[in-house]
């Protein structure tokens, strides 16, 4: 094992210097992207990689980065170290995945003169580009910046370059879309071209031999198994060889391409990591072979179930399962572990060649973790884990030879160790002959003692009794062993004692042996001494002289009984157990018991044994009889009382009255256990006491006691004394004597007021819940009660408890169905009631059935009911029924009354504020509040009920019923009722003014929808929900301004500009509809109203012209009498045209009635143009109205099309029609207005 230690060091070391020879020389690295090689001198220093900071460029190409440079941008870049990976790097708040493609950039300063230089690289994930001041020197694989345009390859490259000095760029581009991860992994290596060339020529031969080494080992084991076809180790190192082969041809310089150059990137891949997946399995099996002791199956299962998911993701794309490769990783490592820890336990375990098959896997485990910290860039040196499984191999190889070695000598001691082997055979069989003589002899002498030893064995199988087989035995063993007493002490493990049964001694002896030793006894522990060693160890203990200074106290005593003989102590034993003790001795002087006699004695107490045994079995026997014939005859006094107890059972049982049940029980406590008095309580769950509910005491009981026995209770708390524990417990109690001191006053009143020397209290338990307590007594003398009386009593009272239940269920079950049959008449009766008032819908009638219901159901004449006024917050009357025999002054009383909501209200107020109902059986003579008094005397009320009537939970009125016939007293049911009832008033109130308040708030909305909307247009709306626009064909438009409008407001507060317009525009509305003309719209100082819509009419033209002679006259009027208002304006000018129009409703929640068309435009146009104070009206109109109406002062206006229109100006009305005013028609007008409007065309010459 030293050797193996001083191996395994050297490797260490080894691999130490592998990982770290090259840090030791000071090379130059990168620096923000610049690396200083002019001090490098490539023939004498050698190659160098071009790691450190290059700078790198995310998703940008060569020749983007220079675009945006030409355009006088500053590309984006970070300093990235190589060789590593993209993946996980923080790209200005982005963390880079796997795929994409970027830019590395280095500047390197060569040395002037430099030689020919030359570069090595192996793969980058997983195609790039080179420059190299600019111009593309290589490109592996496809470059591209689209996955569609991207071909992966990963092929190590060996390539010369164009002679360098001084400051060079050298630029890769690099795209992944293949890869879990991209990115500059590998580094570039630069150096002088014939040394370059010569390291890579190296790097071959040296996988070159590897590979062929490894592979001819892999060919020798084969050749092994196919010889020794049970070596599987054999088979399975061979197998793992060759897949260490493939995989070392797919790293690296990737070889397997310079043997099948056409192999795809994706097979290569999944060549590369399914032969590690594999060969790692491969290789634990290996080691299950060698050590199956300590790589069991459970390891290999496990192992199984881990590398499962890794060889399935093979079959997933490659970016996918080269993701997993860290897990690998992990898993490989924790692999390598258990495979140490096995080498180790079975070096431990002495199994040969575990020792150096310890050093050998160092090899592979030390070079695996050098691998994965170099495939995770964490150190920079090189792939050598071939270099491992090559040291492992001429491990094994030194393994195999070393058991070649062992198989020799193994064979060499085997053919000595036969040749002794027939030299001892030939020797015995020369003294085989006397050999038979001696045990012939020795047979027959043991033939004699068994004989012996059986004829011993039958006379104790004779006897039963413990003492004649302890004095048959003693004879037995005073002829072997010359013995002269025998004491046997027998073992009681329950009480785990053992004391002295009997003795036996020879004539000689002290014969009063059997008085000293009567009572005594030993514990089973070390105080027991000899006895307890021998008890514990089961095992004879022999000693031919007592040292009584050597004994503890037990033992002393025990040997001052018997005296200071040489003796032994035998443990008797059956089925393992000790179960008794012989201790026998000799009185001879100078003798001892020998080894012989001991196996004598040994082999006869094995029979002892077993008579001891059957003896003790017999005792038993006859002990368990004599309980069994006792426990039959109480099983028989048991059987003839259950019988009896199950004939008084069937007979409550049949009985359903609880009374009667409770009858018979106490009669046959009376019969049965001579008892004179019984008492019965139940249990009143609502005050949670014990009431009495029978008793029976006998005649010459006192008056009061037997009231003080039917009307005592129990309060279930501790006040309830010890009835209330015998509750708790659910279990009999037995008071033999009143105590001294009472643990309650209740205790003591039932001992005292009963005179009671003695009692009995057992619960009625019904499924674990106590429904009451049987107390039982007697008078005369005190009760004599055992255990078994108490029990008898209360297996008694648990059968009777059941009948008790159920009868008290059946009368609860009658009452609740009593109760149900009358709620649910009162249910119906309330339907009944409320379909009545229902069906009706004026609150008069609703309230007469009310106040008719409430008298014929609950004889209460009066009834008054006073509604809540939310908005004065004060009750008011609303009705009443009854008062027939009040006088007017106090019914007016009664209607004048108001409740405000405040404390002086009295009962109605304290009614309405909790919500609850106040019932009052008698009005006393003083009352706390005044107006409850006023109200009892004015009603003569000599009770009442006050109840809130609620609808959703809040009051809407209040009624007050009233009694005034002192006989009448409403119970807790009828005043529950009455609340109900009053609950439909509630409804019917709240109803009534519901259906008030929705009619009122019905006329409101279509007041203010006719105030928006023509009456046939507001029904058509309410009816349909929309309108159909209405084109008609000749309408008449009005619309207003007042001059020099926008100069007024100017001068004027918004409330002064307000109050002026709404005074002149409430007059135009009344002119307009008092000519059937509708309003339309109001905007600023414009008023447009229409005449012949919606309905169609032949007057709508004389009914503007009428319209606006009144509003012109009535502008002139307003601001003669309201001259102290601000708002002044200089006259009004009016617009009039006929013409056609579309006239619909537009908005949903805001309905507007208006018009569209050309004569709208044209309205607009003639009052823009219109000049001053003036009532200008179009040429349509003025030929409709011309022969009512003097028109003149004809003029042009421009439309807003541009086109020219005629106007003319309305002065009046003609002369003969109207008044000197020339605005009122007179009756001549009228009839001719008259005729028009049927239709008929006015003709005046």
């Amino acid at each position: 094992m030293k050797k193996c230690s001083i191996l395994l060091s050297l490797f260490c070391l080894l691999l130490t210097f592998n990982s770290c020879g090259e840090v030791s020389r000071n090379k130059p690295i990168a620096k923000n992207g610049v690396i200083d090689l002019s001090n490098w001198d490539f023939l004498r220093d050698g190659n160098i990689n071009l790691d450190g900071e290059w700078e790198f460029y995310w998703k940008e190409t060569l020749s983007g980065i220079q675009i945006e440079k030409e355009l006088g941008k500053e590309p984006k870049f970070i300093y990235q170290v190589v060789p590593s990976n993209w993946k996980g790097v923080d790209w200005f708040g982005e963390t880079l995945g796997g795929f994409g493609y970027a830019t590395y950039k280095l500047k390197v300063k060569f040395p002037e003169n430099s030689p020919t230089l030359a570069f090595h690289n192996l793969d980058l994930s997983s195609a790039y580009r080179l420059y190299i001041n600019g111009k593309l020197v290589i490109e592996q694989g496809s470059f591209g910046i689209n996955p569609n345009y991207y071909e992966p390859s990963y092929k190590s490259v060996l390539v010369d370059l164009e002679p360098v000095s001084g400051e060079t760029e050298i630029v890769y581009e690099i795209s992944n879309y293949h890869y879990s991860k991209g990115g500059f992994w590998e580094s570039m290596e630069l150096g002088e071209r014939r040394k370059l060339y010569d390291k890579v020529n190296r790097s071959y031969q040296i996988t070159s031999f590897l590979a062929g080494s490894i592979f001819l080992w892999a060919l020798y084991h084969l050749g092994l198994f196919f010889m020794r076809r049970q070596d599987k180790a054999s088979l399975f190192i061979a197998l793992f060889s060759l897949l260490i082969v493939m995989r070392l041809l797919t790293i690296g310089e990737r070889n397997i391409l310079d043997i099948i150059p056409f192999l795809p990137m994706d097979a290569l891949i999944r060549i590369e990591f399914a032969t590690i997946y594999i060969a790692t399995i491969v290789f634990a099996y290996f080691y299950r072979l060698v050590f199956p002791n300590t790589v069991g199956k459970n390891t290999m299962y496990v192992l199984y179930i881990l590398i499962t998911p890794f060889l399935g993701s093979l079959f997933l794309p490659v970016s996918i399962f080269t993701a997993q490769i860290h897990y690998f990783q992990i898993f490989l490592i924790l692999v390598c572990v258990r495979i140490t820890i096995a080498i180790i336990m079975a070096y431990r375990s002495d199994t040969v060649g575990a020792g150096l098959s310890l050093i050998g896997f160092s090899f592979v485990f030390g070079t695996v973790v050098h691998d994965i910290l170099y495939q995770n860039n964490v150190i920079n040196t090189m792939n050598i884990t071939p270099f491992g499984f090559l040291g492992f191999i001429l491990f094994q190889g030194y393994i195999l030879s070393y058991g070649f070695t062992r198989a020799y000598l193994s064979i060499e001691k085997l053919k000595e160790s036969l040749e002794i082997s027939n030299k001892e055979l030939n020797i015995l069989k020369d003294g085989l002959e006397d050999i038979v003589v001696e045990r012939t002899k020795e047979l027959e002498i043991s033939k004699s003692n068994i004989e012996r030893l059986n004829e011993f064995a039958k006379t104790l199988n004779t006897s039963l009794e413990l003492d004649s087989i302890l004095i048959k035995a003693f004879d037995y063993l005073k002829e072997e062993v010359f013995c002269d007493s025998m004491i046997l002490l027998l073992v009681d493990e329950e009480k785990n004692k053992l004391h002295y049964h009997k003795s036996v001694v020879s004539q000689n002896s002290n014969l009063d042996l059997e008085n000293k030793f009567r009572g005594l006894s030993f514990p089973l522990d070390v105080s027991a001494g000899l006895f307890y060693h021998v008890y514990k160890r089961n095992r004879p203990f022999r000693f031919a002289k007592v040292w009584e200074s050597r004994l503890n106290e037990s033992n002393q005593k025990f040997i001052q009984l018997i005296g200071k003989h040489p003796g032994m102590i035998i443990p008797l034993s059956s089925q393992g157990k000790v179960i008794a003790m012989l201790a026998i001795f000799s009185e001879q002087k100078g003798s001892s018991f020998s080894k012989a006699q001991l196996q004598l004695v040994e082999n006869t107490a094995e029979n002892i044994a077993t008579a001891v045994t059957n003896s003790i079995l017999v005792e038993e026997m006859n002990r368990e009889k004599f309980i069994a014939d006792n426990a039959r005859l109480q099983m028989e006094n048991a059987k003839n009382e259950v019988v009896k107890l199950n004939e008084f059972t069937k007979k409550i049982n049949s009985e359903s009255s609880l009374s009667q049940i409770i009858d018979e029980m106490f009669d046959y406590i009376l019969k049965s256990f001579e008892i004179e008095a019984t008492l019965i309580q139940l249990i009143d769950p609502k005050k949670k006491e014990l009431y009495t509910y029978k008793t029976t005491i006998p005649t010459y009981a006192t008056k009061e006691q037997l009231l003080f026995a039917k009307s005592f209770r129990v309060p279930l708390n501790e006040r309830g004394g010890i009835i209330y524990k015998t509750y708790l417990r659910k279990k009999a109690l037995f008071v033999p004597r009143p105590p001294k001191r009472y643990e309650s006053e209740l205790d003591e009143q039932i001992f005292t007021k009963l005179s009671l020397s003695s009692f009995i209290a057992v619960p009625l338990v019904v499924q674990n819940e106590v429904i009451g307590i049987a107390y039982f007594t007697s008078y005369q003398k005190p009760m004599d009660v055992d255990r078994e009386v108490l029990r008898r009593i209360s297996g008694f009272c648990d059968q009777i408890a059941g009948a008790i239940q159920n009868s008290l269920l059946l009368q609860l079950t009658e009452e609740e169905r009593k109760k149900s049959e009358k709620a649910k008449a009162e249910i119906q009766k309330m339907n009944e009631f409320a379909k009545t008032i229902n069906s009706q819908n004026n609150l008069e009638n609703i309230l007469a059935e009310i106040f008719g219901f409430i008298r014929k159901n609950y004889k209460i004449e009066n009834c008054v009911l006073y509604f809540l006024d939310k908005e004065f917050k004060e009750l008011r009357y609303l009705n009443h029924s009854g008062f027939d025999l009040l006088n007017d002054e106090n019914v007016n009383f009664f209607k004048s009354l108001r409740f405000p909501l405040k404390e002086d209200s009295g009962f109605v107020y304290k009614c309405y504020q909790r919500k609850k109902h106040f019932y009052m059986k008698h009005v006393p003579k003083s009352l706390p509040f005044a107006i409850d008094k006023q109200i009892t005397e004015k009603s003569g009320m000599k009770g009442f009920l006050i109840s809130p009537l609620v609808n959703n939970d809040e009051v809407v009125a209040m009624a007050m019923y009233g009694i005034n016939d002192e006989t009448i007293h409403l119970s807790s049911d009828e005043v529950n009722s009455i609340v109900g009832v009053s609950e439909h008033i509630a409804s019917a109130i709240n109803n009534h003014f519901l259906l008030k308040k929705i009619e009122e708030e019905k006329q409101r909305s279509d007041s203010l929808l006719l105030n928006i909307l023509p009456k046939n247009v507001a029904e058509e709306l309410q009816k349909k929900g929309r309108v159909n626009p209405v084109e008609f064909e000749n309408v008449t438009l009005l619309m207003t301004s007042f001059p020099g409008f926008s100069q007024i407001t100017g001068q004027l507060t918004p409330e002064e500009l307000i109050a002026g317009l709404d005074l002149y525009f409430t007059r135009f509305d009344e002119i307009i509809k008092t000519k059937g003309m509708e309003k339309l719209r109001m905007t600023g100082d414009m008023y447009l109203a229409a005449g012949g819509l919606p309905v169609g009419n032949f007057t709508h033209a004389v009914d503007a012209c009428l319209a606006a002679l009144q509003i012109k006259n009535e502008v002139n009027r307003l601001m003669e009498d309201f001259k102290d208002i601000p708002f002044r304006p200089n006259g009004i000018t009016i617009a009039i045209h006929s013409g056609p129009v579309v006239a619909g409703v537009i908005g949903k929640s805001k309905f507007n009635y208006d018009v569209w068309g050309k004569t709208v435009t044209q309205t607009q146009a003639i009052r823009r143009g219109g000049v001053g104070v003036s009532i200008n009206i179009s040429q349509e109109t003025m030929e409709k109205v011309k022969r009512l109406f003097h028109i003149d002062n004809q003029r042009m206006i421009n439309t807003y099309e541009g086109e020219q229109f005629p106007i003319y100006e309305l002065l009046s009305l003609k002369t003969d029609l109207a008044d000197h005013s020339g605005i009122l028609p007179n009756e001549k007008f009228e009839r001719l207005y008259t005729q028009q409007k049927r239709g008929a065309k006015i003709l005046i010459k």
